[in-house]
């Protein structure tokens, strides 16, 4: 007998007042693994610990932060707030993702193209997105560059390869003539943020706007960010992405480096077929985790996977 645990380790303020604000999928996860006999635990997540090494043979779930080792799984929202990361390396540009091949050819078309048709339905046509958006209607003129701020957060300080001012001057020099619509992060917007809009007010052929992102990306040319999940949102339209920092969504975007490379990528965005319903499946279903699925045999694969027995863990076959 062992006393081996699954521990899913969440920040405070997900843990105050009985778990309140963790996400629907965690308590999903642990009670269903319990329900197979596996003996789980809620603990804060002490990042420096959990990267010191393993304890004994528990499996470690960590929301939202790589912790580089064997027995570890990190969690997190996979862009979309129905898909879901149990990976062991991170989440976003930390994820195993990264590094893996994407085979259009190995994803049948028909099954992408009813999963595609499925997330319209989820996410376009309510114009829904992980934050809440504005009801209002908004329209756009069509063929226009979509210019997406983050502002300053650990994540996309480590995903940058160029600082949002250096994006958005880039854009600016080349938008072929078209109109440029930029918006700020709805939940995060600092000195940064200020400074682009500062930079940007006035100025020919730009319109800066809080409208719901699906209204922006309807008819867009192309989307424009560091890192931005609506990259991913723009597949759903159809609309190709364009990123300035690392990104596990590289396979099927264009990535700058440079400022210079931006004249080229904008040409590569929109001419490039892009094999958006094929790579939407392969990303959100099978590299990660569906919850509107039966997710417990894929998560204790992942479990196994990580160097963790289940039995040992009290998983009943």
């Amino acid at each position: 007998m062992t006393d081996a645990r699954i521990r899913l380790h969440l920040p405070a303020h997900m843990l105050d007042n009985g778990a309140a604000r963790m996400p629907q999928f965690y308590r999903r996860a642990l009670e269903g693994l319990a329900g197979l006999g596996a003996r789980v635990e809620l603990c804060h997540r002490d990042i420096d610990r959990l990267r010191a090494g393993p304890e004994g043979g528990h499996l470690d779930l960590v929301h939202a932060a790589a912790v580089g080792r064997g027995q570890a799984l990190t969690l997190g929202t996979a862009y979309l707030d129905r898909f879901f990361y149990a990976d062991p390396e991170g989440i976003f540009f930390e994820s195993s993702t990264m590094r893996a091949r994407f085979r259009p050819d190995m994803v049948p078309e028909d099954r992408a193209a009813d999963f595609l048709a499925d997330l319209r339905a989820q996410y376009v046509r309510p114009r829904r997105s992980r934050h809440v958006q504005p009801e209002a209607q908004a329209t756009f003129p069509g063929g226009h560059i979509s210019l997406f701020l983050q502002d300053l957060s650990d994540p996309v300080e480590r995903a940058r390869h160029m600082t949002a001012a250096e994006m958005v001057d880039a854009v600016l020099a080349h938008r072929n003539g078209r109109m440029l619509v930029v918006k700020p992060h709805p939940r995060n917007s600092g000195p940064e943020t200020e400074a682009i809009l500062r930079r940007l007010t006035g100025v020919t052929g730009v319109q800066i706007t809080g409208a719901n992102l699906h209204d922006i990306l309807a008819g867009a040319a192309v989307s424009v960010s560091i890192s931005s999940s609506v990259g991913l949102e723009g597949m759903l339209h159809g609309v190709p992405a364009v990123f300035f920092g690392q990104s596990d969504l590289h396979h099927c975007a264009v990535t700058v480096k440079r400022a210079g490379d931006w004249p080229a990528a904008l040409d590569t965005a929109m001419t490039t077929r892009w094999p958006f319903a094929r790579f939407l499946l392969w990303f959100l279903r099978r590299r990660n985790i569906d919850a509107r699925r039966p997710f417990l045999p894929k998560l204790i694969g992942r479990i196994r996977a990580a160097g963790c027995d289940p039995v040992a863990l009290g998983i009943r076959a």
